[in-house]
């Protein structure tokens, strides 16, 4: 029921948790003290037969014990739940960063992230509100009575020590269960959730092919495999509070009889008897408390699995003091670098190893799937290598600050993403550029002609619901945001991809302008694009199979050579 990831969390907040254990040692003190009252009061009233008018100082005292109880009470809660309202707050600040820094193929990226945004950390509130606190009353109140108890009356301390662990046996024996059953609502709540964002992005398609009953009646099916597990979850939640109740009941009727038979024998006096029959609803009641909050804490630790699964656990990768310099000559190296995509399955990359001098133009090619995609994802840090490194100027890529090490970087994808907002927006990506530097790229992209003819110029509105563009406009906009972050690195996954012949040319002398004193690599699929390349390397299951320029390649009448034979110039050969 504690999770060590979820207690680190309450690091940062170590004089409020302070705070909330004394106010709770407090609330313990408030809680006995108020039944030493009311016993003496009763007591007082049958044997000594206690006024009204010399009754009042007792009951204000009592009174005051009651009003100390529920201030501590009160400032438990709100102390608890601003604990728990900022460790919500820092997680999905970190679930964020790792959806937006982290690698695309994470864990956060499955299709998960939505629940786990929500839901899951939204769980959190009554682990760190409600159950923890809770759990600490139930470890104070009854080590409180006992030692009380032993005092007064050691035979009743027996009984609240041998039936104490009955509760905390129960809830473990029904925690397997539950656990199994809390994991099993999260997969179909998940699997609900992805069919249902599945069923709104295709719902295009299921229109046309008229399969919109069929995929409600998918729907429905998940929904139903939704309902049922909740309801499972739900009968073990009813059966263990009824066997809980059932034990401080019975706990309770134990020690009221043995009272009750010891005071009759006149082993007992009244005042102590009194005193345990009212404390002893008090020392069940924090354990029915944890036992009724047991399920919701559950949740939480299904969801702290997950949640903290897809977040980096260790500063490994974090940049050292000083590294996170500008990269001056983009020289790569790779060193018997390797990498799969499942730890238990076939390395995508394997024994890579090749050096990439600055300033000297690459490409990298192979049959679909050879790896060369995943060479551009270790590069852009999405993935990190199993084995080996990645050297750039000598230093350990993993030692470089994703932050610093993107600044040094220029992407220009097959298919540019065009984000909902101004065209200005889209260029810049939230950078600061100044109108002179905009205005340079936009000419140095060939989009300064077609931006004049816009209605609104730069501030022209695109993406969803607005204007649409052209692919050789989006390749030009993609160009535009490599000329403006001008970086020493330059990734290129064809660009040249899908261009018409029209287009093809103005964006091919873009391209030289772009790659001149830059460190380029390029995934080739077209033969045009590699030719000019200073060195080509031949990717076949993960790993170089051949190095060279076009010229030697064909020479050596390899992999390389049988490619270009079999395909016509600008023909795609990867």
């Amino acid at each position: 029921m504690i999770d060590k990831n979820l207690l680190k969390e309450l690091r940062p907040y170590k004089h409020q948790s302070c705070v909330i254990v004394f106010l709770d040692v407090l609330r313990t003190v408030a809680v006995l003290a108020r039944c030493f009252c009311l016993a003496d009061i009763i007591d007082k009233m049958i044997f000594s037969h206690l006024k009204t008018e010399t009754a009042v100082p007792y009951l204000t005292l009592l009174f005051l014990f009651f009003v100390m109880e529920i201030v501590a009470e009160l400032l438990i809660k709100f102390f608890a739940h601003g604990i728990a309202a900022k460790v919500k707050r820092r997680l999905r600040a970190s679930c964020i960063g790792e959806l937006t820094h982290g690698s695309p193929f994470g864990p956060l990226q499955k299709g998960d992230s939505i629940m786990l945004l929500t839901d899951g950390i939204g769980s959190f509130e009554p682990y760190f509100a409600k159950f923890l606190p809770s759990l600490l009353t139930a470890v104070l109140l009854p080590l409180f009575v006992i030692i009380i108890a032993l005092f007064y009356d050691w035979i009743s301390a027996l009984i609240f020590l041998a039936t104490l662990p009955l509760i905390p046996f129960l809830m473990f024996l029904i925690g397997k269960k539950a656990e199994a059953e809390n994991e099993r609502q999260w997969l179909s709540l998940t699997a609900l959730s992805k069919k249902f964002m599945d069923l709104i992005s295709g719902i295009m398609v299921i229109k046309i092919y008229n399969r919109s009953e069929a995929e409600l009646e998918r729907l429905s099916k998940s929904g139903n495999e939704f309902s049922h597990s909740v309801l499972r979850v739900l009968r073990i939640a009813f059966l263990s509070a009824f066997f809980i109740e059932l034990v401080a009941t019975l706990s309770i009727a134990i020690i009221a009889v043995d009272i009750a038979f010891r005071l009759l024998d006149g082993h007992l006096v009244f005042f102590p008897a009194i005193f345990i029959l009212l404390v002893a609803p008090e020392f069940y009641q924090p354990l029915r408390n944890v036992s009724s909050m047991f399920h919701e804490a559950m949740g939480a630790l299904v969801n702290a699995v997950k949640i903290y699964g897809a977040l980096p656990q260790t500063a490994a990768a974090e940049a050292e003091e000083g590294s996170a310099g500008v990269i001056k000559k983009a020289r790569l190296e790779f060193q018997a670098v390797a990498f799969s995509y499942d730890e238990a399955g076939k390395e995508a990359v394997h024994d890579l190893n090749f050096v990439i001098e600055g300033g000297s133009k690459v490409a990298f090619v192979g049959r679909s799937g050879a790896g060369k995609s995943t060479i551009f994802s270790l590069l852009l840090k999405f993935v990190r290598p199993q084995k080996g490194k990645i050297l750039v100027d000598g230093t350990d890529l993993n030692a470089i600050e994703d932050t610093s090490w993107y600044k040094n970087i220029a992407y220009v994808p097959q298919s540019a993403h065009i984000f909902c907002g101004s065209l200005r927006e889209n260029i810049c990506l939230g950078q600061q550029a100044s109108s002179e530097a905009l205005q340079k790229a936009l000419v140095q992209a060939g989009l300064d002609s077609w931006v004049e003819t816009l209605p609104q110029k730069l501030d022209t509105l695109l993406g969803s619901g607005n204007r649409s563009i052209s692919e050789g406009q989006k390749r030009r906009i993609a160009l535009a945001r490599a000329f403006l972050a001008d970086a020493p690195l330059l990734l290129l996954d064809e660009p040249m991809e899908g261009i018409d012949v029209a287009t093809e040319d103005s964006i091919q002398k873009s391209l030289d302008l772009l790659s001149a004193g830059r460190t380029v690599i390029t995934i080739a699929h077209r033969l045009e694009s590699i030719k000019k390349a200073d060195m080509i390397y031949v990717i076949e299951e993960g790993t170089v199979i051949e190095r060279g320029t076009h010229d030697e390649l064909c020479q050596n009448q390899g992999m390389y050579y049988e490619m270009v034979s079999n395909v016509k110039e600008d023909v795609d050969i990867g």
